[in-house]
Formats: C-alpha cells, sequence, structure tokens
C-alpha cells in the first residue's frame, strides 16, 4: 500500500475520503434544501430578494421554478458579484440547473 521509494502511498486513499466527504456535505446540503418547507418561512435573501432556504440564507430558492441555488461567496453583499450554483431533482438524482442571466435584476 505504501510504496517508500516515492512516499505517494497515502495521497490516493485520502483523495478518495476527501472526496466522499464532500460530496456526502454536498448532498445532505442540497438534500437539507429539498425538504425544507416553505410555508411559514418566509425569510427573503437581503442581496437577491430570493426566498431563504435555510435560515442563515446561504441557500435559495430560484423564483419561478424548482431549482435550490447555494452562495459560492455567501459573504457577498453586491448583487453584481454575488455567484451562485443551482440544482434541482430530475428523477431521484441532483442535476445542474441554470442560473438565469437576469438574476441580477432586483426582482423586487
Amino acid at each position: 500500500m505504501f510504496d517508500r521509494s516515492t512516499g505517494n502511498g497515502l495521497k490516493r486513499p485520502a483523495m478518495v475520503l476527501g472526496g466522499a466527504i464532500s460530496a456526502l456535505l454536498l448532498g445532505a446540503t442540497l438534500s437539507f434544501a429539498d425538504n425544507f418547507p416553505t410555508n411559514g418561512f418566509n425569510e427573503r435573501d437581503e442581496v437577491t430578494n430570493w426566498l431563504c432556504v435555510t435560515p442563515g440564507c446561504d441557500v435559495l430558492r430560484q423564483p419561478g421554478n424548482q431549482c435550490i441555488c447555494t452562495k459560492d461567496n455567501p459573504w457577498e453583499s453586491k448583487l453584481s458579484r454575488l455567484k451562485l450554483t443551482c440544482s434541482k431533482r430530475e428523477k431521484g438524482r441532483w442535476v445542474p440547473c441554470p442560473v438565469p442571466p437576469d438574476y441580477r435584476e432586483k426582482l423586487w
């Protein structure tokens, strides 16, 4: 398992483990977002004015469709610099969802 000549014996298992942990955390966040009740929870994000899925508003529900967006830079307060990654459930799997080009236009 460990090759003393190169010292690279643990890189691959560590990378696989790190990737698995990252995938698990992302899946848990998106699963939470998918099952989060919207009834009675009407908090809106201060930057986009979209409905928040999580209390910290780092996960948002895209208006007009079933896409859930995570903020890549949740600390950003300027709409022009905000970066979003959006996904939706299709046939039991999370698939990428396009970020609308006009999301930077205020919707309120």
